[in-house]
């Protein structure tokens, strides 16, 4: 399964209804286009973590803004 795929299936279980993750693309700002706050993006940062078994750091969630920064964030762990 591709990181996409993955992340995805994240988004769906951390957010259930409240994002439609078929209208999900990389280029979709995290809060802006998704509408994920701050409470939001640390649930789904730790959904991530499980998921693919890696640690974020502070410097990593400067850097994101969209989902595709999350994707390369995740495959930077790798």
């Amino acid at each position: 399964m591709q990181t996409l795929d993955r992340l995805l299936k994240v988004f769906h279980a951390v957010f259930e209804d409240t994002v439609d993750t078929d209208n999900l693309t990389p280029d979709a700002s995290l809060r802006e286009d998704i509408g994920i706050n701050s409470i939001g993006l640390l649930y789904m940062a730790m959904a991530v973590e499980e998921e693919f078994d890696i640690k974020f750091t502070n410097e990593d969630f400067a850097g994101i803004v969209t989902v595709a920064d999350v994707i390369r964030c995740i495959e930077s762990k790798f």
